[in-house]
């Protein structure tokens, strides 16, 4: 859906929700949108990337933001676009990812009538969206600790979760490790003299903001991540001496269950043995049982 938001000073911002081809056909035709551009657009997988049109004056960015998945009670990574042509701004983005919309509504009525460059706003955005990364592994963690708070063994419903945190993980750290190449782009178009794109000291001092920022997301995430692979590691490790524990368990019990048959199977047969005249003999048979599991018990504690 295309939707012109905001006109100020001669500055525009325009919300394009969902794209369809029409949309798309729209802002091509209006702003001369290369094919690059829209294929960047329609590809909802697109990695982080910044790209700087120095013919058409126009830069877009991709970026990737944090939504909360309806049906799922966790957290998914989507690419969103954003497109400046001089005085305007232009969002790409699907429906799921409407706090971008209402964070850059916010920041607009902040700036209220003063007038700011597209690029200025652009990075106050990617500046509170990187909060969202920060929020989410603050719950992360949360959850990380609770799952450590297990007994003797873990739970499948404990084993479960902190396989959700470590999917959720590898998402994350692919997505910030994205934004921080895109960041990192930016900042190389614009240091550059042999481009086009020309930065004000305002809007470099912000690109470092953003980039120290999204490079500690980067390390927290990787952080988090080698401590959940850690207790994952714990995880194993405890599972693994659980079925230890259970298989020599099982191993002796079947040894000391194997003695009666053996013994019961030769004095069942119809022959003479030792031992099996008299009304008493099965006695001697339970004592030989008993002497034999006996060893047995003890050779498997002495051997461990």
């Amino acid at each position: 859906m295309y939707q012109e938001k905001m006109v100020l000073n001669g500055q525009h911002w325009i919300s394009v929700t969902d794209p369809s081809d029409e949309d798309i056909q729209q802002l091509k035709t209006k702003f001369q949108l290369t094919n690059k551009f829209q294929s960047y657009v329609k590809d909802s997988r697109e990695r982080s990337r910044f790209e700087y049109n120095d013919q058409t004056k126009m830069a877009m960015l991709i970026w990737q933001v944090i939504v909360k998945h309806k049906s799922l009670a966790e957290y998914q990574v989507i690419p969103v676009s954003f497109i400046v042509i001089e005085d305007t701004l232009i969002s790409i983005l699907p429906a799921n990812a409407s706090l971008v919309n209402q964070t850059l509504q916010m920041i607009f009525e902040q700036k209220g009538t003063q007038k700011t460059s597209m690029l200025t706003v652009l990075l106050q955005l990617l500046w509170q969206l990187n909060d969202q990364y920060i929020d989410q592994i603050d719950e992360i963690n949360t959850s990380r600790e609770m799952l450590t708070k297990f007994h003797k063994n873990p739970s499948n419903q404990q084993i479960k979760a902190l396989s959700s945190l470590s999917n959720q993980l590898v998402h994350l750290t692919t997505a910030i490790d994205n934004n921080v190449m895109a960041i990192q782009q930016i900042k190389i178009n614009g240091d550059d003299e042999a481009d086009v794109l020309v930065l004000t000291d305002k809007e470099r001092h912000l690109i470092s903001d953003v980039e120290i920022e999204t490079k500690q997301s980067q390390q927290m995430t990787q952080d988090t991540a080698d401590l959940v692979d850690r207790l994952s590691n714990t995880y194993n490790n405890l599972l693994n001496n659980t079925l230890n524990s259970t298989m020599r368990f099982l191993t002796v019990w079947s040894l000391i269950l194997a003695v009666p048959p053996i013994i019961s199977g030769f004095y069942g047969m119809n022959m003479h043995l030792p031992l099996a005249s008299g009304n008493f003999a099965w006695i001697g048979t339970v004592i030989m049982t008993v002497i034999l599991i006996i060893m047995i018990v003890y050779l498997v504690n002495k051997r461990k």
